[in-house]
């Protein structure tokens, strides 16, 4: 918030400078600083950044710490939320993929089935992937034993389909979604600044630094919790934020697009929305599901592989085995009548980025090393709605009357060379910052510093 810290100035009147040695004394214990009157004007301009960042981003990171660290139980709610569709009696032989694929087309006759997995344990029921003529997506369950429908549910109305949904686009679509981003990477330069503002300057100590002091009053009491918590809880964070970047609309595009321009791109094959098409002729007779069953079986795809069905008659078969183990993840494409393969993938086929990717979504999740993996990411998702609330308890204990409490610089204070670097190399990195540093800009400077009610609110230099 460069701009911002630029052209803030003091306000001339006494209760103005009331105001900022009441808020220089609140912060001495803070600061510790050494004296040196530019630190401490950096100091300054560091919580300002810190104040800014918060004030953008506290909101969203309670929401998105809430919805994270719900999503991270997916793997253990959906299994017992849907126990009576997705579970069967074991019993007698078991019936034939075109009969079980049959029987969820028998109860959806106006639908058409797009996938179906059979499950590898003998209570698992049978799921096929229906997409309905009102054009949802529906997954069917099917007992392989009897071929009795046990249920369906429509995949986008699943509870954690809509905690991802919230979580990742605030359920408003892409305008949700570039929200949620602006609030990762304001997230990560409140992250910084605070780390900045931890940092001990007047020696070593542990008490209030690595330590929180609990009985030295109510003020130092929540500053301790809030900082000594986010030293501790900040790379766990920062972990969560850089690794849920690559969903993102905009950072994540141009990731992906500099992915694909060095050739570091995750391989065709692995993209189940890229379509393989079949050498089709007149007459062709197609291979049935239990023959391309048969065929990939040969080629070593794993039991338990989602199977796309071809949709039309240059479509392709398509198996895609998302294996908790990635180093066992498989993607097989077969022509549908030859039944040669089109395309193939697995671990070894992808580049060093696309490898790090997958394991990065792997970690957010919770889902890259068991228990531990899950435990971790809940620590973060927690510190950050405790962060965020601690924020919100100190600001709300120091407000002054009648302003928000942003940090005052000097007047004769400028943005130092470094810090300027750093600013720039924020807004190229994380183009949507870039675009909120100037949009406040021009906000402060032209609408709100006209306006000399709000400017005094908000700490601003009257124009």
């Amino acid at each position: 918030m460069w701009a911002i810290c630029r052209h803030a100035r003091l306000d001339s009147s006494n209760d103005h400078r009331a105001i900022n040695q009441s808020s220089n004394r609140k912060r001495a214990d803070v600061s510790n600083s050494s004296g040196n009157p530019s630190r401490n004007r950096l100091y300054t301009a560091m919580w300002r950044w810190h104040f800014y960042a918060g004030l953008l981003a506290v909101p969203i990171c309670i929401f998105l710490g809430v919805t994270g660290g719900i999503y991270l139980f997916k793997p253990v709610a959906e299994p017992w939320l849907y126990r009576d569709l997705q579970t069967v009696e074991p019993g007698g032989t078991r019936l034939s993929v075109e009969e079980q694929l049959a029987a969820a087309s028998k109860a959806f006759p106006e639908s058409k089935p797009d996938s179906i997995t059979v499950g590898v344990a003998p209570n698992e029921a049978t799921e096929v992937g229906v997409r309905d003529k009102r054009g949802r997506n529906l997954l069917v369950y099917v007992n392989p034993y009897s071929g009795e429908v046990t249920g369906s549910l429509v995949r986008d109305r699943m509870m954690m389909q809509q905690v991802r949904n919230l979580h990742g686009e605030l359920m408003m679509g892409a305008f949700g979604s570039a929200f949620v981003e602006l609030t990762a990477c304001w997230t990560i330069i409140l992250l910084m600044t605070g780390l900045y503002l931890w940092w001990p300057r007047s020696g070593a100590r542990v008490m209030g630094v690595f330590v929180p002091r609990l009985r030295q009053g109510s003020r130092i009491f929540w500053r301790d919790l809030h900082a000594v918590v986010g030293m501790y809880a900040s790379a766990i964070v920062i972990v969560l934020l850089v690794t849920g970047l690559p969903w993102t609309n905009v950072w994540g595009g141009l990731f992906k697009r500099a992915q694909q321009a060095t050739g570091q791109a995750r391989p065709v094959a692995a993209d189940f929305r890229v379509p393989f098409r079949s050498e089709h002729s007149d007459g062709a007779v197609a291979l049935t599901l239990q023959e391309a069953l048969q065929i990939a079986a040969e080629h070593g795809v794993a039991e338990g592989s989602t199977i796309k069905l071809p949709r039309g008659p240059e479509d392709a078969y398509g198996f895609i085995n998302r294996a908790k183990n990635l180093e066992e993840s498989d993607f097989l494409y077969l022509d549908q009548y030859s039944g040669k393969v089109l395309a193939r993938a697995n671990w070894d086929d992808h580049p060093v980025s696309a490898k790090a990717v997958a394991l990065g979504i792997r970690l957010h999740q919770g889902e890259l090393f068991g228990s531990a993996n899950l435990i971790l990411m809940l620590l973060g998702a927690l510190a950050t709605v405790w962060l965020s609330a601690t924020g919100v308890i100190m600001w709300w204990r120091r407000r002054p009357q009648g302003k928000l409490g942003v940090p005052e610089l000097p007047a004769d204070w400028r943005l130092p060379r470094g810090i300027a670097a750093i600013t720039i190399v924020l807004a190229v990195g994380f183009p949507l910052v870039g675009a909120s540093l100037i949009l406040v800009w021009l906000l402060e400077r032209y609408v709100l510093s006209r306006l000399p009610r709000t400017a005094a609110w908000l700490g601003l230099a009257v124009h």
